[in-house]
């Protein structure tokens, strides 16, 4: 049965998380116990740790920059790092020029102020929508 061996293969920490929200007894218990709403936030910050991960490891190509506008904070965090929500005037590599909101958690210690030039990726999953890559320049 393997009850005491150590397991050899190494996971993926937002998978065992994603695991323990929707699989399994511990995700039956989830169901039960915490209310909707606080699933849904949850499953929200999944997603946008996700998000950051995959922009930080280069997977994804930058395809728009953006000068923020604004920045809102929505008082939630992710691991200490805040949630935001920027306004934005994007510009997309083919010249396309339209001003967008995007709500998406950032480091604590680069959080964009207006006037900031920041990357943007094309989420994987919807290709309509963008992923804040990071700050490219600064006013």
């Amino acid at each position: 049965m393997g009850f005491f061996k150590r397991n050899k293969k190494e996971q993926d920490h937002m998978e065992q998380a994603d695991q323990a929200m929707s699989k399994g007894l511990s995700g039956l218990f989830m169901k039960t116990i915490v209310p909707k709403e606080q699933r849904d936030q949850i499953n929200a910050s999944l997603e946008m740790a996700r998000q950051a991960q995959s922009s930080a490891s280069g997977q994804i190509p930058i395809t728009a920059t953006a000068q923020v506008i604004s920045v809102k904070d929505t008082g939630k965090l992710v691991n200490f790092d805040p949630i935001i929500i920027l306004v934005l005037d994007v510009t997309e590599n083919n010249g396309t020029r339209y001003q967008k909101t995007l709500e998406t958690m950032v480091s604590k210690m680069h959080i964009p102020r207006p006037g900031d030039h920041i990357g943007l990726g094309i989420h994987p999953s919807s290709p309509a929508n963008f992923i804040y890559m990071g700050i490219i320049s600064s006013s």
